[in-house]
């Protein structure tokens, strides 16, 4: 009314300041926060922060934490004083976050504050007025937001910046500086750094002069405190500066910001820098750590094109300490236990890799292009790589420290991570060329080059995986690393198996009298062989990561047309070809679940004929167990993925292929030799008071087990893709259910009926030590595999599992009028389900009417634990069962405990028999610490206290008598479940 309209409270306003009292509730106000407790407290203030930011910003559209917040036209309706109050409150409300160490919701401040900052500042309103076709001046608010908050909070970065208030307010304004637009930039950059140039100013006092008494040495350690926070707040405001011009270089693409925000201050910034590297070599003291902070995020944020020649010959000095320091030529003053020593190393390492991503960035350029600054950068870095690229593929210097950083592969992760495409390819080449290098060496450890390959994969950045597979000739290439690893140790051991360009001859069928090779020379071959492949297998583990990149997929065609050329197998070194190129081929196919459609033609035709090769290799027991994983891990992808655009009629009749031709006259003849076996060992026991298993029953088991278990993988393979295999992985399911149950089932798609051994009246009494009943927890693994499996569609484990159960019912009703114990296959089958498949799926019902016999299973494996070791002579599949017996126990406990409340009694003492075995086999170990917790977890089962009650006492003698378990792991284990019961009450 008074025609002061800019003092009116608006609506906006208004709730604004509502929920400012949440966040920093006035001493007078009536506001009552949350009484539940502190975190409620921290809550209420985080929401309070979100409603602001609906209330004066625009959600980004995506949910991203790294999407922006929009200008809101609610600013428009709030006043610059209040603008200035806000961010007053925001200032104060932070600090009293930092120092609580309530980082959720000084983070939650800051996110807010900058992206207010940005949303005010007069180029962001500028646009968004041309897009909306109005005129909003939001000078007058970024300046009360921003001006007046940095007006008064910069004195105390110059005073006291190591104190709570300076560092809370350096942190508050390096966000703002970080991502509140490039006006808030260089108006942070303006008001702060020249305070803490200043602060720094005292490393000129202290030069040179040594306290003379007490007071002048406190004097010197407040001084250095203090610029030791006057330099991390530089790295902090040289880090935002990075990202600001990184996000405004995203929003404006190819336009740079001249001059460059840090030039002012750069030559100073160095100068300060490299003094503080001089007085200070040790490294083990907080200002040198700052410091060498500090100059990573220069190398990294600044521009170096334009230093002064002063700059450039300190920087020198500093880079050729610190490069001496990484290569270990530096003598170290501090402990080498030390924590100080490994930071300041890690540091140092840090700071070559920027140089190197620097230097390495220009190398190509023409020289007469370059300033001097970046002549010098670019000579440096040319001279440090070798040296670094030597050590950093060589063993540790010293051998007592083999576990030790390797502080040169963080030099290069850092100039991969830093750098550009140019210099990961640089550092990859060389990398390729050491690893073939050390291949046709004969030295002992020959993986060195690949460890670092490895390390730069995981930490190098998404350049490094990239540069690896774009590697083309003359240039070294990723195959010529797998056809170096093709040939034999030492070349001239084998000349035979070479050409005159030293590649191996493995398909060509050589004929002819004196190509005959007699058994020694033959077993010679075969040796040689064996030992490429054991050589491969130490490199292969640093080599699959590179695969396992989406970048892989341009290796994937290549990969797999080396495979085709050579499967099956012709000889000895076609085998020692697939078992470093399946492994490869896997990884890659693996990391292409979710890009499978960027495959060319060409690639998906070829794979697509691998199919029946891939199966009769990974079925076949002739073949090397890891290659065989590997190639079955390839067939499941092919399989899962392929033919998705083609006719679902040529999946089916792939898959029906596979099962009538591959796998069912295998299993057949296993099965049958099986039948042998057994009945050979029980005709031996019968003579014999000694339980001894031949080696022939173990290698038949074996086999039998292979073979179900990859009709498993093509189970799931079908479940997983669904549609009209739908029925497919109903009848593999069902065939397993049922021959793990009853021992006899149909084979899928057959007239023919597979049967296994029958158990005899004995064998099913004790069926821990009969040879026939382990044969019956064969396919009740195999049918875990498959329900274990992530990948589908939401709905196959439902459609298994309703056609499966009344299987699993039929079985239980029949066994349940016998006194023995459950059957192996049965309860295997019992508590796969109960682990693999969530209650909803199984349903109340089912799950009460399969518990009984998990909790008969688990009393027997109790009462008989040492049958169960005598059972590991004739296989480990009982062990394997009581695993699953465990850990479908504590799945139950912990989720739906009311299913076991009546049988707590029984359960008790089965665990206390199981655990109270002194065995100290890492082997049983594991199943030791699924007990405990099943302990643990049933001391706060609240529906069967009384039950529990009744066991305190026995449950506490029992672990006490194992507190002197010979493993570390048990005996924490017992301590931590005893005192858990000791307090019931």
């Amino acid at each position: 009314d008074d025609g002061r309209e800019e003092e009116k409270e608006t609506m906006i306003m208004l709730a604004a300041r509502m929920f400012l009292e949440r966040l920093e509730p006035p001493k007078s106000s009536d506001y009552d926060p949350p009484s539940h407790g502190a975190e409620s407290d921290v809550d209420d203030k985080l929401n309070a922060v979100r409603d602001l930011s609906y209330l004066l910003l625009l959600p980004p559209r995506s949910s991203s934490s790294s999407s922006q917040w929009k200008f809101s036209s609610n600013v428009a309706r709030v006043t610059p004083a209040f603008f200035s109050e806000l961010s007053s409150s925001m200032a104060r409300v932070h600090e009293e976050a930092v120092s609580s160490d309530e980082k959720s919701l000084a983070s939650a401040i800051r996110k807010f504050s900058s992206s207010l900052a940005r949303t005010l500042e007069p180029v962001t309103a500028a646009i968004v007025n041309r897009v909306e076709s109005r005129e909003v001046d939001t000078t007058l608010l970024w300046e009360a937001y921003v001006v007046d908050i940095l007006r008064h909070l910069s004195p105390t970065l110059g005073s006291s910046p190591q104190g709570m208030h300076g560092r809370a307010s350096t942190a508050y304004l390096s966000s703002l500086a970080a991502d509140g637009g490039l006006m808030t930039l260089k108006k942070v950059l303006e008001g702060c750094y020249p305070r803490f140039l200043g602060v720094l100013s005292l490393l000129d006092r202290n030069d040179g002069n040594v306290a003379a008494d007490n007071n002048a040495s406190k004097q010197k350690t407040r001084d250095e405190e203090k610029m030791t926070a006057a330099m991390r707040g530089i790295a902090a405001l040289v880090s935002s500066c990075r990202v600001a011009l990184q996000s405004w270089q995203g929003d404006n693409p190819g336009v740079q910001v001249h001059p460059h925000p840090l030039s002012h201050y750069l030559s100073s910034t160095i100068q300060k820098i490299t003094l503080i590297l001089k007085e200070d070599e040790d490294g083990n003291g907080p200002l040198s750590m700052a410091a060498i902070a500090a100059l990573e995020s220069v190398l990294t944020s600044a521009d170096m094109s334009c230093l002064e020649e002063k700059d450039l010959v300190s920087l020198g000095k500093s880079f050729s300490f610190i490069s001496r320091v990484v290569l270990g030529e530096e003598e170290e003053t501090v402990d080498d236990k030390s924590d100080n020593l490994d930071e300041w190393k890690t540091a140092c390492a840090r700071v070559i890799g920027a140089v190197i991503a620097l230097g390495l960035c220009q190398e190509k350029e023409d020289d007469d292009a370059l300033t001097e600054s970046c002549k010098r950068m670019k000579t440096l870095a040319t001279s440090l790589l070798p040296e670094i690229l030597a050590s950093a593929t060589s063993p540790p210097k010293d051998s007592s420290k083999s576990n030790s950083i390797r502080y040169e592969w963080a030099v290069l992760a850092g100039a991969c991570a830093n750098g550009t495409s140019r210099v990961s390819q640089k550092i990859v080449s060389e990398l390729i060329s050491g690893i073939i290098a050390a291949l046709r060496s004969s030295q002992a450890d020959q993986g060195a080059p690949a460890m670092v390959l490895a390390y730069l994969i995981r930490r190098g950045g998404p350049n490094v995986s990239v540069a690896f597979h774009g590697m083309s000739p003359p240039e070294p290439t990723p195959f010529d690393i797998i056809n170096e690893m093709c040939k034999p140790l030492q070349l001239g051991s084998s000349e035979e198996k070479m050409d005159s360009e030293g590649n191996m001859v493995g398909r060509q069928l050589q004929v002819g009298m004196s190509l005959l090779q007699l058994p020694a020379s033959r077993a010679k071959d075969e040796k040689v062989a064996n030992d490429a492949i054991k050589r491969a297998k130490s490199i292969l583990p640093f080599l699959v990561p590179a695969y396992e990149r989406s970048s892989a997929a341009s290796s994937c065609g290549g990969l797999a047309q080396f495979v085709d050329q050579i499967l099956p197998p012709l000889s000895e070194w076609d085998e020692v070809k697939l078992c470093i190129a399946f492994p490869l081929l896997a990884a890659v196919l693996n990391s292409l679940n979710e890009s499978w459609g960027t495959l060319d033609s060409a690639t998906l035709k070829i794979l697509r004929s691998m199919i029946t090769d891939l199966a009769q290799f990974s079925i076949s027991s002739d073949h090397d167990a890891h290659a065989r994983s590997a190639a079955a891990s390839c067939l499941f992808s092919v399989l899962y993925h392929s033919g998705q655009d083609d006719d679902c009629d040529e999946d089916v009749s792939n898959f029906r292929k596979l099962l009538e031709d591959v796998v069912h006259p295998v299993l057949t003849n296993a099965i049958s030799h099986l039948k042998g076996e057994v009945n050979d060992a029980a005709t031996s026991r019968a003579s014999s008071s000694l339980l001894q298993t031949p080696e022939t029953l173990r290698s038949s088991f074996s086999q039998v087990e292979d073979i179900i278990s990859f009709l498993g993988l093509l189970g799931s393979a079908a479940a997983c893709k669904g549609g009209p295999l739908s029925p497919t992985a109903d009848k593999v399911a069902s065939f397993l259910i049922e021959l793990s149950c009853t021992g006899a089932s149909q084979f899928p798609f057959t007239e023919a009926t597979l049967e296994l051994v029958t158990p005899s009246d004995q064998g099913r009494k004790h069926p821990l030590l009969d040879p026939a009943s382990h044969a019956y927890i064969l396919p009740a693994s195999a049918f875990g595999g498959i329900i274990s499996v992530q990948n589908g569609g939401p709905f196959w484990r439902q459609r298994m599992t309703h056609k499966t159960l009344p299987i699993l019912s039929n079985a239980l009703q029949l066994q349940a009028k016998s006194q023995n114990p459950p059957s192996l296959g049965t309860l295997a089958v019992v508590c796969h389900m109960i682990c693999c498949l969530p209650g909803s799926i199984l349903g109340e019902s089912n799950i009460q009417q399969i518990l009984p016999t998990m909790v008969a299973g688990l009393v027997y494996f109790s009462k008989n634990f040492k049958a169960l070791a005598q059972s590991e002579m004739i296989s480990s599949k009982p062990t394997d069962v009581l695993s699953i017996i465990l850990a479908a126990l504590t799945k139950i406990l912990t989720i739906s405990p009311e299913y076991v409340t009546k049988l707590i009694g029984v359960i008790i003492p089965s665990l206390l028999l199981l655990s109270s075995s002194t065995e100290s086999s890492g082997m049983y170990i594991p199943k030791q610490l699924l007990v405990f917790q099943c302990l643990e977890t049933i001391a706060k089962h609240t529906q069967a206290r009384n039950s529990i009650l009744r066991e305190k006492d026995q449950v506490v003698a029992v672990l006490s008598a194992l507190v002197d378990h010979p493993s570390m792991i048990i005996r924490n284990a017992v301590v931590q479940v005893r005192n858990v019961w000791y307090i019931l009450a």
